[in-house]
């Protein structure tokens, strides 16, 4: 059996439209399922004009929808959301370490410089000689 109801057989259902059985299925979705009865009910304001919302509707609609969204933002709710960001974060800084301490060069090498003027550091062999013996 399908639990689902169509535009077309709500429009049936409420002109009076569907046999015994079908009339039967409409009312116990209608019944057990509050979007249904909702649907109906919008459908009926529709057919009746009052399907403008006046402002202190919309007002109220909207505060009833901020209540709701700070009812669901709990600490208890948002408890896992903490736990697996603080937990990214932990392994993010241990494999960082990880990586440095094993994997990242301990010293660049550094570059090997030619000497472009050649600097003689010994003395002249008289001058040398003279420095020790005295």
């Amino acid at each position: 059996m399908i639990d689902q109801l169509t535009f077309d057989e709500l429009r049936a259902y409420q002109s009076g439209q569907l046999n015994g059985p079908a009339r039967y299925r409409v009312e116990r979705l209608l019944l057990e399922n509050p979007f249904y009865a909702d649907a109906l009910a919008g459908l009926e304001a529709m057919q009746q004009g009052t399907a403008q919302p006046t402002a202190e509707q919309l007002a109220g609609l909207r505060d009833a929808l901020h209540e709701r969204i700070h009812a669901s933002a709990n600490q208890k709710r948002l408890w896992p959301l903490w736990i697996a960001t603080t937990t990214a974060a932990i392994l993010f800084m241990l494999a960082m370490a990880i990586y440095f301490i094993f994997f990242a060069p301990k010293h660049p090498p550094k570059p090997k410089l030619k000497p472009t003027n050649p600097v003689t550091t010994s003395l002249p062999s008289t001058t040398a000689s003279w420095y020790y013996m005295s």
